[in-house]
Order: C-alpha cells, then structure tokens, then sequence
C-alpha cells in the first residue's frame, strides 16, 4: 500500500460513497459523516438543502471532484469544532468552500506522478480566462484567524479540514479535504487547474462552478 507524499492519503480499496471513485480513508469517512450531521447536530434543525451536483474531471493523470458547500453546513461544521458564530459567519460570508477529492487518475504501478500545487490555480469571474487569483489556502487564513482571536483548537481544525497545498501522487493515491476560493455565496465563477504529470505541466479551465448559497 502506498502513500502520497502528504500525511493521511494513500491507496485504499473501492468503498461506495458520496464521492464516487475516490475510496476514503476511516479519517474521511468520519469527518464526511460529520458534514452530514453537524446542522443537526449543532444547529437543532433539520439537515440543509442538497448541494449542486459534484463537478468530476479525469485527464492526462489527475482526477478530482468537486463539490459546493452550502453555508448552513460549512457554519455548523466549524462552529462544532471551536469556531464563533461570527467567525463561521465570516467564513460563510468570504470563503466560498467546495469539498474536494483529488488524486491521481492512473492505477497502474509506475505511472508517473502527477503534483498539484494550488498556488498555481486560479479563481476567475464567471466569463472570463485571464486576471484570477489563486484560491485562498491554508497558510492564506492562518493570519486571519490569528487577528479575530480564533482558538487554538479552532484554528488547527480548520487548518487540517483544508486540502493541503502541494502533494504529489502515485498510482491510486488521493487525498480528500476543503477548499476555499474567497468569494460570496452563490457567487459564479471559473476555476483554472493547473497540475504535473511526469514533469509535463497541463492546464484546464472549469467553468460555471457556483459557491453554495
């Protein structure tokens, strides 16, 4: 069994699930279920609207999926692991998070390795293909939730609740987390992918994506 080159994603074996094609890890799984459950369960009311359907892609080694979040599921998420409703509600209001599972397309062993580094996508206004910006991650927040006076625990959960950075896969490996593209709900717009595939740069656009509103 290997592993990709970032904690907690590696091969596994085909389970059904929300995210078809992607096997999740035990760790995913749970936090998948938690998506589910947290308006219940921290909100007391009843689940949210079902989100868009996801948006898959597979070409030239990378395979991802994607998917909007509704903003009653991403506040109550956060807020079950330490945030303030002003803070969730500030992450609801500029954050724009999709779930994600992205990893490599090939099953093969020594297939080449395809990296993404998100540094290089862009967010784009819906109708056009130059002057985006690369999505807001990780190492983006970190000052912004140090300036709101965010918990400790709050900020390491929402620091490993996002896809990491940079990874680089093998055959079958994946990995599974949020991403945020810094933009209002119901906002339209387009995402520029950008990824390695053997040392080979590829490129694509995804169209029509929407933030959950």
């Amino acid at each position: 069994m290997r592993r990709a080159s970032f904690e907690g994603s590696k091969k596994d074996q085909f389970m059904p699930t929300s995210l078809p094609g992607f096997p999740l890890l035990p760790r995913a799984r749970i936090f998948l279920a938690a998506l589910m459950v947290a308006p219940t369960l921290i909100a007391a009311q009843t689940p949210p609207p079902a989100q868009s359907p996801a948006r898959k892609f597979e070409q030239d080694g990378l395979k991802i999926e994607l998917a909007a979040l509704p903003p009653d599921t991403t506040r109550a998420f956060f807020m079950g692991r330490g945030f303030a409703r002003k803070d969730a509600d500030h992450l609801v209001a500029k954050a724009c998070v999709f779930r994600s599972a992205i990893g490599s397309a090939f099953s093969k062993a020594g297939s080449p390795a395809v990296s993404i580094d998100l540094k290089q996508w862009q967010v784009l206004s819906a109708g056009h293909d130059k002057g985006g910006a690369a999505p807001p991650r990780r190492e983006d927040w970190s000052p912004v939730w140090q300036a709101r006076g965010l918990s400790e625990d709050a900020k390491v959960a929402f620091y490993w609740a996002l896809f990491p950075t940079r990874q680089t896969f093998a055959a079958g490996d994946y990995n599974w987390g949020m991403l945020t593209f810094g933009l209002p709900a119901g906002t339209k717009f387009s995402l520029k992918l950008v990824w390695r595939t053997g040392g080979t740069k590829h490129e694509t656009m995804l169209k029509d994506l929407t933030c959950g509103k």
